[in-house]
């Protein structure tokens, strides 16, 4: 009934607009977990998302994208996933919640649920990981094999400035890629060259990355680097993640982090997931960190 009822309503919306289409996907993710700092905890994240597309008399796409988390558990989510975008032959023009050109390929997380943060070690310097939240623009062109994409942040109060470019190579079920980006937000303020590389190999899927920042202020080049490995067979995936970085050379802080997951697809979107990590934080304290639970999409 409640599907029958979500296609009436998807229909009333689009009636008048010939070209124009409304479509709703939602996830969830419920179970509990330890995060290294709290006792153990429940874990309820749902999430609602609403696209629409068209199409002008010329053949250009457009449309846009946005999702509201309808609760999250730890709260401060950064941004409601909100683009709008315009698309055709020339590429794919979008602004709002997308990401830096130079994340080509960036690592999956560990755990399935809120994540273990493993990936986030190996990403310290790339994209979004500065801080910038908005104010964003990304162009995308696709040609065969090969992927470019450019972007900007662009004059977001408190921010400052940044671009970002970046190129993927696909050759069969592999790829390599490269990223650049010259950030200008205050705190973080250098460039960043980043390479990557990956591909699946029958039942093993790698990816891996490695960054150099050179930050704007006097200091050393930091580097950040992380791969990632998926073994399926059947409806199990395990997986196992290592990241680290230079931040130790900074005022004590040291990361490095370790882990282990594991996801059982229960078919029509459900999951059984779950991982453990080991995470050295900033105070140089080794933390075990896991979670475990049901994922869903729809």
């Amino acid at each position: 009934m409640k599907k029958v009822l979500l296609a009436s309503s998807v229909l009333a919306l689009s009636a008048g607009f010939a070209s124009a289409e409304i479509k709703f996907s939602g996830s969830a993710v419920m179970g509990v977990g330890d995060n290294g700092i709290d006792d153990p905890r429940s874990i309820l994240e749902t999430y609602l998302t609403a696209s629409a597309s068209g199409e002008t008399d010329a053949g250009l796409s457009f449309g846009f994208e946005t999702t509201i988390a309808t609760y999250d558990t730890d709260g401060g989510l950064n941004d409601d996933g909100t683009s709008a975008f315009i698309s055709g032959a020339f590429g794919k023009l979008s602004m709002g919640s997308v990401a830096e050109a130079d994340e080509v390929a960036t690592l999956p997380d560990i755990g399935g649920l809120s994540g273990l943060g493993v990936d986030n070690i190996a990403e310290a310097f790339t994209g979004d990981s500065a801080g910038r939240e908005t104010h964003d623009v990304n162009y995308t062109y696709s040609g065969g094999p090969l992927t470019f994409g450019a972007s900007a942040h662009i004059g977001a109060a408190g921010e400052g400035d940044g671009y970002a470019v970046g190129v993927k190579y696909s050759f069969g079920d592999a790829y390599v890629g490269i990223g650049y980006n010259d950030d200008n937000v205050s705190a973080a303020a250098g460039t960043v060259v980043s390479l990557y590389g990956g591909g699946t190999f029958g039942a093993v899927s790698v990816k891996a990355m490695w960054s150099e920042w050179d930050p704007d202020a006097a200091g050393d080049k930091l580097n950040a680097y992380g791969v990632h490995m998926d073994y399926t067979v059947d409806a199990l995936t395990i997986s196992a993640q290592y990241s680290a970085n230079d931040l130790e050379n900074l005022a004590g802080n040291g990361h490095e982090a370790f882990g282990l997951g594991a996801a059982y697809d229960l078919g029509g979107g459900a999951k059984v997931v779950g991982g453990v990590a080991n995470v050295t934080n900033n105070d140089l304290d080794d933390d075990t960190v896991w979670e475990m639970g049901l994922s869903f999409t729809f």
